[in-house]
């Protein structure tokens, strides 16, 4: 280990001993000056809570606004409600604001179509210090066949965040972070709720011991590829005429084909069109992989964030699949169906106002689905 790092870590840690210490001494006039606003309310805070105190169902409709040109629905609008539902199981429990640290693997096991009724059962399985593991079970129903069926299931992470007023100055922040809001120990109590208790910590661990890929590399090339510094850019677009403008005799002034022209001028010779459905367009063998490259900037407002104005992270996850579909759509000339995503970690937050910027390439294709990667970036401008 570097010499430097050691030091590092020994001064965080010597810092960190003498803000606790400073707090032991001065919690009661911490306390006072930053009062919490539930317990002055006339409320207590209890230290354990049942898993069924926490348990929130949402019903949901499918409308054409939140499904593409085939019916399907967005797995982003999905994800939407999931991270809804399990928001409010956790603040429920928690009965403080409460925002998204992780999401686990989440495969969507049959698609949901235009008009059908989505049900979202979440609950908590198990509290820790400040996190709390949420699950959610996604169901839905045709209303013509009321056939009920399983969509998929997910696990997310929440953190509780104290409910006291943000500090304004540096040193006010510094101390809310030593001062976060304790979670209420979960009690299980039928059979299914304690295997769900004793299945979280298996899981929390799992989550723990798991490494972290090294992302830095393509996150630098696909920012380079974004201000225009790729190797391979695009050229400009060719100006292409709609063939329902121009008539077949207007093609040549002796009305013959041009071996440059377009095939479906070529079938209006033969006094026919050409089918432009990408179903019918020849595959391409092959793509190099920054020709997949997408980017999509999106200014984070009101209506995206919750009530601390950190955005939703179901929000995020939504244009991350749009970002991931437009990548996608460049390598496979067909419709797309968002069939899984895997884990993915909110290292940071962001807030209304800021500018949010994802980009998406497709790492590896296979025979007939594909891999994307995505990134997320936040800029406060």
């Amino acid at each position: 280990m570097p010499l430097d790092s050691i030091y590092n870590s020994a001064f965080e840690s010597i810092r960190s001993m003498w803000i606790r210490s400073v707090l032991f001494i001065t919690q009661p006039v911490f306390q006072r000056l930053l009062p919490d606003p539930y317990t002055e309310a006339g409320n207590v805070r209890v230290n354990a809570k049942p898993a069924n105190n926490s348990r929130v169902t949402m019903t949901e409709i499918i409308s054409p606004a939140q499904c593409n040109i085939k019916g399907f629905a967005y797995a982003g609008t999905i994800l939407g409600w999931i991270d809804i539902a399990a928001g409010i199981a956790a603040k429920r429990h928690a009965v403080s604001p409460s925002v998204t640290r992780s999401v686990d693997d989440v495969a969507f096991l049959h698609p949901v179509k235009v008009g059908d009724i989505v049900f979202i059962q979440a609950s908590v399985n198990k509290s820790w210090k400040t996190s709390m593991e949420v699950g959610v079970k996604v169901e839905a129903e045709s209303p013509l066949s009321h056939e009920r069926f399983f969509v998929a299931h997910a696990y997310l992470t929440f953190v509780a965040l104290s409910p006291r007023p943000e500090a304004r100055s540096h040193l006010g922040r510094i101390l809310s972070d030593f001062q976060p809001i304790p979670v209420p120990e979960l009690i299980p109590q039928s059979p299914m709720e304690k295997k769900r208790f004793e299945m979280s910590e298996l899981r929390r661990q799992q989550r723990l011991r798991q490494k972290k890929p090294d992302y830095n590399e393509i996150r630098q090339r696909m920012h380079e590829w974004s201000q225009g510094l790729r190797e391979k850019a695009d050229k400009d677009a060719p100006i292409k005429h709609h063939p329902g403008y121009f008539s077949a005799e207007r093609l040549t002034p002796d009305n013959e084909i041009e071996d440059d022209q377009p095939m479906f001028l070529a079938s209006l010779k033969k006094g026919r069109r050409f089918s432009q459905d990408p179903r019918m367009l020849q595959q391409i063998k092959e793509r190099p992989m920054d020709y997949t490259f997408a980017e999509v900037v999106e200014l984070v407002m009101p209506q995206h964030a919750n009530t601390l104005s950190i955005t939703f992270g179901g929000q995020i996850m939504a244009w991350m699949e749009t970002c991931a579909i437009a990548s996608a759509s460049r390598l496979a000339k067909t419709y797309l169906l968002t069939a899984s995503i895997d884990s993915l970690n909110f290292i940071a937050s962001s807030g209304v106002g800021d500018v949010v910027t994802i980009r998406s390439l497709v790492s590896r294709s296979f025979n007939s689905s594909m891999e994307v990667y995505v990134s997320v970036e936040a800029d406060k401008i």
